[in-house]
């Protein structure tokens, strides 16, 4: 994308939509990609690994295994008797031994202007420890965005934990995604890989907001982008699509099949856009994509829009999207 094409790039989106764009980077360190319990854990390295040089991690559990693939993780291990039993469906125990060595990582919440909290709901640590944790980084000045696993349907305890979890951990989030395991298996399935990982949906997802925040792109968005549009009163998403220069408008058809949790985006108010390419994404690509998913929302949608290329992007192009407004 050449420089001159920013100019003009407000002239390519329909002046009915509100476009606002600055040029800023976060600090070092002020990302944390966090994750809470088992998958929470498994979710975050695999995500942290595609941008393990714009975050830090940080690793929460019971188990022990949890950490042991990791070496450049923070760790917290919630397991003070050593027996790594783990809180099985005790989220209040959980929530208790969090609290009680939560200094040993208070300095790391404090200095992160931005916490990406992955847990999956309906065990004891991702259901008790992830909402204290939120509470505790929304109480530090932090902005908490949770993506939120929600058991598989023929789980009925872990179904009712999950269903007395969410709406605190949803209550101490600024955005809350919630997640379809069935979906994600349905999608790991069709991408041939593993669910238990992530797909290549969260990790995808994940390096995409940090990206867009972390890094000066050639019209870039920052955290104070991202908070106008989550502060609008309605539900709050992320959106991810992937594909090539080929053809761009199949991007908006792979984010709209998402494993998310039973949400509808059409008429939503507010979208942050983040088109992702590389050097030979031009501006009809970012155009094609930006308005097949605008054309998705309510007519007068805020749209606040960015773009960034890298090699590594070469003939491939991606969508992450922040909806809110949401019916």
């Amino acid at each position: 994308m050449k420089e001159d094409d920013i100019d003009v790039i407000q002239i390519m989106i329909d002046n009915q939509y509100s476009l606002v764009a600055r040029l800023t980077i976060m600090d070092d360190g002020s990302i944390l990609i966090v994750g809470v319990g088992g998958v929470g854990c498994k979710w975050s390295e695999n995500a942290h690994s595609k941008c393990h040089n714009l975050a830090e991690l940080l690793l929460i559990d019971s188990d022990s295994d949890s950490f042991n693939s990791s070496k450049i993780a923070n760790i917290m291990h919630l397991d003070n008797s050593g027996d790594a039993k783990g809180f099985a469906a005790l989220p209040n125990l959980a929530s208790f031994r969090f609290i009680e060595g939560f200094s040993n990582i208070s300095n790391l919440i404090l200095r992160s202007e931005l916490i990406i909290l992955l847990t999956a709901l309906g065990g004891g640590t991702g259901s008790g420890a992830s909402i204290e944790l939120a509470r505790k980084a929304r109480e530090s000045g932090s902005m908490v965005l949770s993506i939120v696993g929600l058991p598989f349907i023929e789980q009925p305890l872990r179904s009712e934990i999950a269903k007395r979890a969410l709406p605190e951990l949803e209550k101490n989030s600024d955005l809350c995604v919630r997640i379809s395991l069935e979906r994600l298996a349905w999608h790991a399935r069709e991408s041939k890989s593993d669910w238990i990982s992530g797909s290549s949906w969260i990790a995808d997802l994940v390096e995409g907001i940090v990206t867009t925040l972390a890094k000066v792109g050639k019209l870039n968005l920052d955290l104070m982008d991202l908070r106008t549009i989550v502060d609008k009163p309605g539900e709050s998403t992320m959106i991810v699509g992937n594909g090539d220069i080929f053809n761009p408008s199949k991007i908006v058809l792979s984010a709209t099949k998402s494993p998310l949790f039973e949400v509808n985006i059409a008429g939503a108010k507010g979208c942050l856009i983040q088109v992702e390419g590389g050097p030979d994404m031009t501006l009809s690509h970012l155009n094609v994509v930006s308005e097949e998913f605008i054309s998705l929302l309510d007519d007068n949608c805020q749209v606040i829009l960015g773009a960034r290329a890298s090699n590594e992007m070469t003939g491939k192009l991606r969508l992450v999207a922040v909806v809110s407004g949401i019916n």
